[in-house]
């Protein structure tokens, strides 16, 4: 079964600009690099649980060319809730227990012509019931003596979606575009603005969620297409006195499904002993209002309809503590630690449907 719960996990690391750049952060990087990290994320309760070990890799080819991508193994278990509301007011959702493995790599190529970085790269994602092919092409122009990129992408990627236990294999189609700006205000101070746009077509529902229809069960039925807007902005400043970093970014995004959606983050970067030790504290704040399709329970001859407690209005909040230590010029050791905290705000959802959840990550970093 794939685990999509665990797609609230996936919003820090592919969104739709790390999608089309792969990791293009460290492909800037002229040196070859080599990281490797494990994850556990535990949602309570014994909800889902995730076990992650994932490699990202940069290699200079020439001066003007990098190789870089990333490899990831994950094994997924617990359970998820089912899209049937609780036989009563207040009570537990129904779950059912999952099993699953994903295999994923993507691989880019970066290549410096002129005042031109082009990044092109590929994606693939395996379960055992979804298949996921992707391609991206990225391009970077430096203008006003570097001080000025613009950033300019597209990718394309395109699912096979299936079911254990059925003969379902049904198409999804995704297409993203993104526009952005990278403008150096002063010597501490860098902004960073894109906007994108997302179209998704074909089998866009889940394939294990129910709903109530008239009392009766049924699998639930979204709208095989969906357009969506996404406006980002960041402002990263240095502190001299402090020998710090604050980084403060806000998410806005709206999509023809009904879903508008409002994410807030800042993360402090406090440097110690010349920079070979580095603590990130960080808060995020995410909210979104539901879906025109979802609801608990529905009657008559409705012609979309969900009762997946992701596609409902809730907020979530993260809490976040992230350390690397530079042993030495060519190594270092990461660790980090994340709080989950999500609630429905529509005053009917069941509150045991939204999982609170904590990670913990831990890796080490080469260069060589």
């Amino acid at each position: 079964m794939r685990p999509h719960t665990c797609a609230r996990t996936s919003n820090r690391t592919w969104v739709l600009a790390g999608i089309i750049s792969i990791y293009l952060t460290v492909a800037a990087m002229s040196e070859t690099v080599f990281d490797t990290r494990y994850q556990y994320y535990q949602e309570d309760n014994d909800r889902i649980r995730v076990d992650s070990d994932y490699s990202l890799y940069s290699i200079d080819l020439s001066d003007t060319v990098v190789l870089d991508g990333t490899l990831l193994y994950s094994v997924i278990s617990g359970a998820s809730p089912t899209g049937i509301p609780p036989d009563k007011r207040g009570g537990q959702v129904p779950l059912v227990h999952l099993e699953d493995e994903r295999y994923a790599a993507a691989m880019g190529l970066t290549a410096q012509l002129g005042n031109h970085s082009l990044n092109a790269g590929v994606s693939y994602s395996y379960e055992s019931d979804y298949l996921s092919l992707g391609a991206s092409l990225q391009d970077t122009i430096s203008l006003n003596e570097k001080n000025t990129e613009l950033v300019l992408g597209i990718a394309y990627t395109r699912d096979t979606v299936g079911a254990n236990g059925s003969n379902l294999s049904e198409a999804k189609r995704a297409y993203d575009w993104l526009v952005g700006i990278n403008q150096v205000l002063g010597p501490n101070t860098l902004l960073n603005f894109n906007v994108g746009l997302g179209l998704k077509q074909g089998f866009l529902s889940d394939p294990y969620k129910r709903v109530l229809i008239d009392g009766d069960v049924y699998y639930e039925q979204r709208p095989g297409r969906k357009l969506e807007q996404i406006i980002f902005t960041q402002l990263t400043h240095y502190i001299e006195p402090l020998d710090a970093s604050v980084e403060v970014s806000y998410r806005f995004g709206h999509n023809d499904h009904g879903i508008v959606s409002h994410t807030a983050m800042i993360a402090f970067y406090k440097y110690f002993f010349e920079k070979r030790l580095v603590l990130r504290p960080s808060f995020r704040f995410y909210d979104q209002s539901a879906a025109d399709y979802y609801d608990l329970e529905f009657s008559g001859d409705p012609r979309y309809y969900s009762s997946d407690y992701r596609v409902s209005a809730e907020q979530t909040f993260n809490l976040g503590l992230q350390m690397r230590w530079n042993v030495t010029d060519r190594f270092a050791v990461d660790l980090g630690y994340e709080r989950y905290i999500s609630r429905g705000t529509d005053g009917r959802t069941s509150q045991s449907a939204y999982p609170d959840a904590h990670s913990i990550t831990a890796g080490v970093h080469f260069t060589f």
